[in-house]
């Protein structure tokens, strides 16, 4: 018998967060009904709340405080047991760090910043408690020992698994003092060790506290499955999350609100992280986030961020968020029941593995900015270019139907699995690292590296020597006469503008040169002197190189000064988009013509022997206008095809066969088609 979680594509969680101070709040709190609305919604697997943000408990507490609103009543039980009477799996909400209640009983289990302050005193809701305090890990893992005696359930979620501040508390004082001595350095400095060494204990300190308290749940319930909150893997390094807080998870998941392309990029990312298959992918009913609380996403955005989770294999968690007196909406479980209802059918078929060719890499040690260096940490930002670049990636690599899937620095053994690496500005890389890249591309994959990129690596692989980067923040990039044919419309009178610096290297080979940096003629910023008054036109001509091609091994390599990939601008998507054709292999896993909205995504179900293809209406803007016109092309290789379907139904229909290639023509799509190519 399997895990509850690899059968489970349809879930829920209704956010608890209620204060009780008014006697209103929670008194209408209906367990039947709770649970009425689930079979609504046609969950199988309910995330339920025994405390929350506020730090209330939920069952009648010896450790903490019980919400007044129960009066003493244990209503959640009362729902885990009527969910189990349905057959539906429930996962305990338990909210570390975050703890209102903690907090304010014992003001010593506060983060506080730099300047001794906690978070509430600066008129915050969120009072944060660290995980380096003794007592307040004894307090949290003393709660896990109770309501792990108190409910039986299939798994525990632990939400704010993170540093939501670079905290100065005396615990974290005492703690780093011991372990590297000193006092915590305070101004931001990612060339300098001690200022490296903080952020790395920072890591490895939350990483410790959720492997703490995945342990204790494990202590008492061993079947039971643990999740921490990941929607802080992309997000900046004051979070201090690594693939630590995944390999204290049996899957990988959190919520995220950044829109439909930015969901795409993080279901790859959980993808390649997760522990067990399937990943979470978590986020609210309410548009455009958990901040409004009674707009309600139109049907056609559930669905959207269901069939988009379910292209990629992974779980959709919709978010409700409860009234504070306790009462639910049931339209909003009518919705989501419509919703489910129609993707349950698919459900079947979520088997295989992810094919794809091209990996865009992300790094956990790469989250940060450089441009804060010298700041003190109070005015440190919370910028990831490296994101910016990845997402910029992704996003050019949808729209041109390339199959591609993120890689990281925790799994280097998956280069195996690509053709081409994208490194987008990629600013921390170590030695290891480094060693699997060129290992890679030496014995034949493809790499494009932009930016900040390891100028060591750039150095080993393209002979080049690092000077330094642009003073100037406008700078441009003009084609040379081998690059003329990747940059249509750009030439040396009118380059490329980059609203950046770029890198700037000597040593490379005049011949390997695509483009060259061009400078204005001033720099920007600069106060009264200017050559126009509202631009920075190009005006000086360098010969550093913006763009090099070159061999390594038996591989090919495009490094660029700056990282392309982010740019919005269409001519720029273009110029990126030429390099990577250039890099691609001669036959990807599919090729696909057609509108840039329709996002096509691979599996291999090789016990079945079969090809899965998901087709996505990929849009931000509602209501979704049809596409029209897609052809696929899945690459068979010796395979021999037997027939395609279309799924659900299972119906069979036509298809071409053109030099080992299955072609499909979709004339339609309005939100999402998934087709099977049956082989032997």
């Amino acid at each position: 018998m399997g895990k509850w979680y690899e059968k489970s594509y349809r879930r829920n969680l209704v956010d608890m967060h209620i204060e009780d101070w008014n006697e209103e709040f929670l008194s209408q709190f209906d367990s039947k009904n709770y649970v009425e609305m689930l079979k609504k919604a046609k969950i199988q697997s309910a995330m339920v709340y025994i405390n929350s943000h506020v730090g209330y408990c939920y069952w009648p507490t010896k450790t903490g405080k019980m919400h007044s609103g129960f009066k003493g009543q244990d209503k959640i039980g009362e729902v885990i047991d009527l969910c189990h009477k349905e057959s539906i799996d429930v996962i305990v909400y338990y909210s570390l760090i975050y703890n209102n209640w903690a907090y304010e009983q014992f003001p010593k289990w506060r983060m506080t910043d730099v300047n001794g302050k906690g978070s509430r005193e600066y008129g915050g809701r969120y009072g944060v408690c660290c995980p380096n305090n003794k007592e307040y890990r004894n307090f949290t893992l003393s709660q896990i020992r109770e309501f792990c005696e108190h409910y039986d359930f299939e798994g525990v979620f632990f939400d704010m698994t993170f540093w939501p501040m670079v905290c100065y508390c005396d615990s974290c004082k005492e703690r780093y003092a011991r372990e590297i001595g000193g006092e915590l350095p305070t101004v931001v400095n990612w060339n300098s060790p001690e200022w490296v060494k903080f952020q790395n204990k920072r890591e490895e300190w939350m990483s410790e506290f959720a492997e703490l308290t995945t342990s204790e749940v494990k202590k008492y319930k061993p079947g039971a499955s643990v999740e921490h909150q990941f929607s802080t893997a992309p997000q900046s390094w004051i979070r201090g999350v690594t693939e630590g807080i995944s390999k204290a998870s049996d899957y990988a998941g959190g919520d995220l609100y950044g829109g439909y392309r930015q969901q795409s990029f993080v279901c790859k990312l959980y993808y390649g992280l997760t522990e067990c298959q399937p990943f979470e992918y978590m986020t609210s009913r309410c548009y455009p986030n958990l901040s409004d609380h009674t707009t309600m996403k139109s049907t056609q955005m559930l669905k959207l961020h269901n069939y988009l989770t379910l292209a990629h294999h992974g779980a959709f968690l919709a978010i409700d968020a409860i009234d504070p007196k306790g009462t639910m909406n049931p339209k909003f479980f009518e919705r989501l029941g419509e919703v489910f209802e129609e993707s349950s059918h698919y459900e079947p078929y979520l088997k295989g593995d992810f094919c794809f060719d091209v990996g865009i890499y992300f790094s956990f040690k790469s989250k940060m900015n450089p441009d804060d260096n010298g700041k003190h940490v109070t005015h440190a930002g919370e910028r990831v270019p490296h994101l910016e670049a990845a997402l910029g990636a992704a996003r050019v690599l949808a729209e041109n139907h390339i199959p591609y899937g993120v890689l990281n620095n925790y799994r280097l053994g998956d280069l195996s699995k690509i053709k081409l690496l994208i490194l987008p500005d990629v600013i921390n890389i170590c030695k290891e690292e480094k060693e699997a890249i060129q290992t890679f591309v030496r014995e034949g994959g493809n790499l494009y590296m932009s930016g900040r990129t390891s100028p060591e690596l750039a150095a080993e692989i393209l002979g080049v020597v690092y000077q330094n980067k642009t003073e100037e923040t406008i700078t441009y990039i003009a084609p040379t006469k081998l690059g003329e044919a990747f940059m249509p419309g750009v030439d040396a009178e009118y380059p490329l503008t980059v609203f950046g610096y770029q890198q700037r290297v000597t040593g490379a080979n005049s011949a390997h040169v695509m483009a060259t940096i061009t400078l204005p003629y001033t720099k920007p910023g600069e106060p009264g002197k200017f050559a126009s008054i509202h631009s920075n036109p190009p005006g000086i001509k360098t010969d550093y190189p913006a763009i090099i091609q070159s061999k390594y091994g038996k591989g090919k390599v495009i490094w660029i000064a700056a990282p392309l990939e982010e740019a919005q601008q269409k001519i720029h998507r273009e110029v990126f988009m030429n390099m990577i054709r250039m890099l691609l292999p001669d036959t990807p896993v599919f090729n696909a013509e057609g509108p840039g909205p329709s996002e096509i995504i691979l599996f291999h179900d090789s016990k079945e022997k079969r090809f899965l293809v998901h087709v996505v209406n990929v849009q931000e803007e509602f209501p979704l206008l049809p596409v029209e016109g897609i052809t696929i092309r899945v690459f068979m290789d010796d395979k021999i095809p037997m027939k395609v379907m279309r799924l659900p139904s299972e119906e069979s229909i036509e298809y071409e066969v053109r030099d080992r290639h299955v072609v499909i023509h979709v004339d339609k799509l309005e939100l999402f088609e998934m087709y099977a190519i049956d082989y032997q």
